[in-house]
């Protein structure tokens, strides 16, 4: 039968376990800087009401690997649909319609896009991990941003 440890014993056996943790992986440390970096104080955070990726849908054939996304802040809903096709697209709607600029954010880069009369909008070729959803919605002379936590696509 081995003795019990002691209390230092035990906390030194914890300490080495600890000091032989792994990494925290590179695309990690990337997201969690451009989630900072690209934060703003005046813009709405658009909470996700609604995601896809988390229904079981039984018995129902799968149409590829499209992700529904809704998110909403006051006064406004952006319903996105993104494809992972070879395209990698993304199509979204303001609701109710409303005119934006609407950026797609990522890593280094910004795109941007004017949505439609009906308040819609797309991007092609998306790049792979973190993305982030930005509408400057310009209503009666005075301009809302709302924007979108990160998700990874």
């Amino acid at each position: 039968m081995t003795e019990p440890l002691t209390d230092e014993q035990l906390l030194a056996e914890l300490a080495g376990g600890l000091a032989h943790s792994d990494p925290v992986p590179a695309f990690v440390t990337e997201f969690a800087k451009a989630a900072f970096e690209w934060r703003s104080i005046d813009a709405e955070l658009a909470e996700l009401v609604f995601d896809s990726s988390e229904e079981e849908l039984a018995g129902v054939r799968s149409t590829g690997e499209a992700r529904q996304l809704t998110f909403r802040a006051p006064g406004v809903e952006i319903e996105v649909v993104m494809m992972s096709d070879e395209a990698r697209r993304l199509i979204g709607q303001l609701v109710p319609p409303q005119q934006a600029t609407v950026e797609l954010r990522y890593k280094d880069e910004v795109r941007s896009v004017e949505s439609d009369h009906l308040g819609r909008f797309a991007f092609h070729d998306l790049p792979v991990g973190p993305i982030s959803i930005r509408c400057l919605i310009l209503d009666d002379g005075t301009e809302t941003v709302v924007q979108t936590d990160w998700m990874i696509i």
